[in-house]
């Protein structure tokens, strides 16, 4: 008895009681379908439903109008200490407009993304922020086969194929590198990101293009690839960087991660942070000024990051006039003068 208590009653209940069918009670009780039925068809059907005790499953609604109310976000890995202030900034401004924020990590993983954004859209999602694309992406492609809203964020694929929102990567290398240049370094040496994610390369090409404008020759401004935006991966191409070029007195790093990596390998091998090798990186993660070595960065516009995709991604849900074009919004990174940075020897 108490389980027929708690049960559900749902349209087929109420269209069993007055013996019609389910679609007419549910034209009868939807003000867009009502024109459908009769006036007494209507009055006899809310009539019944209020007895019954029937309600409408929101859930349910949404599904069938296409529209849930959540936003998928896909990162590329939960430990990297960037994504989480990203993260908390979009769910902070899709909560606001009534909106549930469900989120996916990638592990820096195409096939594992691609079995995610598929549970995403499977589950509905009126719109996803992809913050873990590589330069080739199948779920970008995904995402755009099944006509889903859809913004890159700082990490993109090479074409415009939906909207996007980057840092500008060659003011951020521009910044670290000024800055060294005026202490008076003239060994600066760069540890890049992979080249299949798309900030990695960028800040590589930003690199070797601002060491050239500065009348660096390239023995003066070497570039070691890493395999990953991670401090061991830091710590590996500093140790090959060391092998060939060991008068190297400054480093930028594509991001803070290999930064930690770079001074750990550098001060086990008995370098001094700065006095020996100033180090810099890349994103001004959290926490990097307690930091034993406070570090040298560029601190990323997380606030703007998270407005303009937010408004970007909306746009298409709601489709605005101005968004029917894919567009790419760049925004300025700031320098931060820690202590990880000093003149170099004489």
């Amino acid at each position: 008895m108490d389980n027929d208590k708690n049960k559900r009653i749902t349209v087929k209940d109420v269209a069993a009681a007055l013996g019609i069918s389910p679609s007419t009670v549910s034209r009868a009780l939807s003000p867009e379908k009502q024109h459908l039925v009769s006036d007494r068809v209507i009055e006899m059907v809310e009539k019944k439903s209020e007895e019954m005790g029937y309600t409408a499953n929101p859930m349910a609604t949404a599904l069938k109008r296409g529209a849930t109310k959540t936003i998928g976000m896909m990162i590329p890995d939960i430990l990297n200490p960037i994504f989480p202030p990203l993260v908390h900034e979009i769910q902070q401004l899709t909560n606001k407009l009534g909106y549930t924020l469900t989120l996916a990590y990638t592990e820096n993983n195409q096939a594992l993304a691609l079995e995610e954004v598929k549970r995403l859209i499977a589950r509905n999602v009126d719109g996803i922020i992809l913050a873990s694309a590589f330069r080739k992406d199948p779920t970008v492609d995904y995402c755009l086969d099944h006509g889903k809203p859809l913004v890159q964020v700082n990490r993109v694929i090479d074409n415009l194929a939906s909207d996007q929102v980057l840092v500008d990567d060659r003011e951020g290398i521009y910044q670290l590198f000024e800055h060294l240049y005026k202490l008076g370094h003239r060994h600066i040496a760069h540890i890049a990101g992979p080249n299949e994610i798309s900030s990695g390369l960028s800040r590589r090409h930003a690199f070797i293009s601002i060491a050239d404008m500065f009348e660096l020759p390239p023995d003066n401004a070497p570039v070691v690839l890493a395999s990953a935006f991670t401090e061991a991966a830091g710590k590996l191409a500093t140790k090959s960087l060391l092998e060939k070029h060991p008068e190297v007195t400054a480093v930028i790093a594509a991001n803070d991660l290999l930064a930690l990596g770079c001074i750990e390998e550098l001060e086990a091998v008995g370098k001094a942070i700065p006095k020996d090798v100033s180090v810099t990186g890349f994103n001004d993660m959290p926490y990097l000024d307690w930091f034993r070595i406070p570090l040298t960065t560029v601190s990323l516009p997380q606030t703007q990051l998270g407005d303009q995709s937010v408004r970007m991604l909306f746009g298409q849900i709601r489709k605005e006039s101005d968004s029917a074009f894919p567009r790419k919004v760049l925004l300025q990174p700031r320098l931060v003068v820690r202590k990880s940075t000093t003149k170099p020897r004489k």
